[in-house]
This record gives structure tokens, sequence and C-alpha cells, in this order.
């Protein structure tokens, strides 16, 4: 399993625990896309980890608006044209 992809169920588990299915089930759809199964996201998968962690410890407003706007940026790089699924 790619590393991008460990990470990203991290914050799948993270993100969920905080009692945010909706972000998390987002997440999901995103996990087995080309983007995750190579090293291009990498960095993404970290970065919603590092949030999720903040989420799961806080769950402040601002740190759900964090984990928001990553989720949403994976969705937009992750489906952009000639992103390939496997």
């Amino acid at each position: 399993m790619a590393r991008a992809q460990d990470m990203l169920d991290e914050a799948i588990t993270l993100i969920s625990d905080a009692g945010q299915n909706d972000l998390a089930d987002r997440l999901s759809a995103q996990r087995e896309k080309f983007f995750f199964t190579s090293l291009a996201g990498v960095p993404l998968a970290n970065k919603v980890k590092k949030a999720g962690t903040a989420l799961n410890a806080d769950g402040s407003q601002a740190n759900l608006s964090a984990v928001e706007a990553l989720v949403t940026e994976i969705e937009d790089k992750a489906d952009a044209p000639g992103t390939v699924l496997t």
C-alpha cells in the first residue's frame, strides 16, 4: 500500500473519531485514486493527517474549517483532468 494511502487512512480515522463522518466519507472516496497511489499525494495526505489530529484534539471551528479546506483541495487535485483512476 502506498504511503499516501496509509496517511490518508489515519486522517480518515481521526476525522471520523472527531465526529465528522461526512468529511471522512469524502476523503474515503478519494483514497483509491491514482493521486494517492503515487508519491504525488503524500504532501496533501500528510497535511490532512496533521489537520485531522488537531481536529480530533480540539473540535473548534478553526480546525474544522482547516480540514474542510484540505478535503476540498484534495478533491480538486485528485479529480483534475488527466488524473488516472486505479
